[in-house]
């Protein structure tokens, strides 16, 4: 013989919710919060994703004797972007090799500005109006002589 018994409502008054939790809420009050959401002005960063390079790795050759580090080999292959390192190299005729800071970003929906800064700070090149279908808003690559690092492994190299 089972010794059960079933749950009255009294017990279940418990767990009763509020009114408030209950009222209705149109679709479009729903929709334009949605809308007014993706309208934000969060910008969405690549190095935020990508900061997790904290010990030296392997190196990866590129072309003309270039070399990028583990963090960059992932951002080109995972985000389809290794057109920002050509780019990059096709504005090193005016530059100075040693040391460089590499901006890339969004500007309107699909264009971006690519702008080059040394360690002191002072814009030495800047690239408007860049075409480019990559889904973050910004990216920060170093240049150091020949190699290519993010910002965390710069002090690894």
């Amino acid at each position: 013989m089972k010794n059960f018994t079933e749950p009255t409502s009294a017990y279940y008054n418990n767990f009763k919710t509020p009114e408030t939790f209950r009222k209705y809420k149109s679709p479009s009050a729903l929709k334009t919060k949605i809308m007014t959401n993706r309208n934000s002005s969060r910008r969405n960063f690549a190095n935020d994703l990508y900061d997790v390079y904290s010990v030296p790795q392997d190196l990866h050759d590129y072309k003309d004797g270039y070399k990028f580090t583990e963090g960059i080999y992932d951002l080109t292959n995972y985000e389809d972007c290794l057109w920002l390192l050509d780019l990059i190299l096709d504005q090193q005729i005016d530059l100075n090799p040693e040391f460089q800071i590499w901006y890339f970003t969004r500007t309107h929906q699909n264009s971006f500005t690519l702008v080059c800064k040394n360690k002191e700070g002072n814009k030495i090149a800047e690239t408007e109006n860049v075409q480019a279908n990559f889904y973050f808003d910004d990216v920060t690559i170093i240049k150091k002589d020949q190699l290519f690092c993010l910002p965390i492994e710069e002090k690894n190299y």
